[in-house]
């Protein structure tokens, strides 16, 4: 088997904010990659916007970490509109092989989850056909694939029996840099002292109202539960899906309670999420959960839907509830509110820290199997 350290893998980041799990799952493995030492780990050649990149290179500068910058090369390709051909760069594997075409490299590919099979009234005919030429495309070359979790690849047996794709399943971890604590993070963006936090980008499924619903009721029972909700404002399939939210926040007078920060910078998001007395991630779908990892590897209380993915993850300190029920999520938010304290806790981030060290190595090292294996 060839080694790892003499392989090289072409990586494409992708600069979406509508969509920035995937940004950040592509933003993750390059870091995780780089702490595994030379002799563990494949050269690395990016490819992407030059933004993305500059951005991945101003995050490892400002952690000191020269790491990155010794053994991945820049190569400022844009891939979103034009199909590319990597032969002339000398590489064995791209991944996740949206931008690139067959060439002498191995492509690994990457799918992300099988949403269009659960909700299709969330996507236009035009994505729904999309989505299941690509899919068909891999399972049907027979090359490797990476699914984010057990459950997306029980998805792929079930509605694509005859794949010949060779199956990985690779759960990606959250890299949370820890910036010194900053307490004027709730000055910055005058949220209170207490409050549940929201971090998805509010599309359809991410299943914000169930959340208002269940606040709404308590308030009604004299519970004011403060929520900060951050992620981007747009469902490009669903275009009223926010003005909705507005309307019900509106309607229910719920507008006093509920603080919609928008995107922020990464390291506030983080503050917030130290800073929070418990994230709450209302999903009704996910492929592997970044809110979930990021709440892991922070160590806070979740309150978690009990979907099949979310209970794969498990993480420590869950509280699950039908994410259809906003009865049971209001029962459940009565009960636990009093007793969770807002953070950050030094003590459970010390050991959520060094879990998180733990899973970078495990998750980067399987990777690089999975690479070997695809070579």
């Amino acid at each position: 088997m060839t080694s790892i350290a003499n392989s090289t893998i072409g990586i494409e980041l992708i600069n979406d904010k509508n969509w920035m799990g995937g940004t950040l799952y592509l933003k993750n493995l390059v870091m995780i990659l780089s702490q595994l030492p030379p002799s563990e780990r494949p050269k690395i050649k990016l490819f992407g916007s030059l933004a993305m990149i500059n951005e991945l290179e101003k995050e490892m500068e400002r952690r000191r970490d020269t790491n990155l910058r010794f053994w991945a090369d820049k190569l400022f390709k844009f891939f979103k509109k034009n199909k590319l051909c990597y032969k002339d760069y000398d590489i064995d594997v791209i991944y996740p092989g949206f931008g690139s075409v067959k060439g002498t490299h191995k492509l690994l590919r990457w799918i992300p989850d099988f949403q269009h099979k659960h909700y299709p009234d969330l996507f236009t005919d035009e994505e729904l056909q999309r989505r299941e030429f690509a899919i068909k495309e891999i399972v049907e070359s027979g090359e490797s694939v990476v699914l984010s979790s057990k459950t997306a690849a029980h998805d792929l047996k079930i509605f694509f029996p005859n794949s010949l794709a060779k199956v990985n399943v690779w759960r990606f971890c959250s890299f949370i840099d820890w910036p010194e604590w900053q307490s004027q993070i709730i000055q910055k963006y005058q949220i209170p002292d207490k409050f549940l936090y929201l971090p998805n980008q509010f599309w359809a499924h991410k299943n914000h109202l169930t959340v208002l619903k269940a606040l709404s009721f308590l308030k009604k029972k004299g519970v004011v539960i403060p929520l900060v909700c951050t992620g981007a404002q747009s469902d490009r399939r669903n275009k009223m899906y926010f003005s909705k939210i507005l309307d019900f926040i509106e309607k229910e007078q719920l507008t006093g309670q509920v603080y919609l920060l928008g995107l922020i910078p990464r390291n506030d998001q983080i503050g917030i999420f130290r800073k929070a007395a418990a994230v709450i991630q209302p999903s009704c779908f996910e492929g592997w959960s970044t809110v979930v990892e990021d709440t892991r590897a922070i160590g806070r209380p979740i309150f978690i839907s009990d979907i099949p993915v979310h209970k794969e993850q498990a993480p420590p300190k869950a509280i699950y509830f039908s994410p259809l029920s906003d009865s049971i999520l209001a029962d459940l938010l009565y009960d636990h509110w009093p007793s969770l304290c807002p953070g950050p806790d030094f003590l459970s981030e010390q050991s959520a820290r060094n879990e998180m060290n733990q899973r970078i190595r495990s998750t980067a090292l399987e990777f690089c199997r999975i690479i070997e294996n695809t070579i």
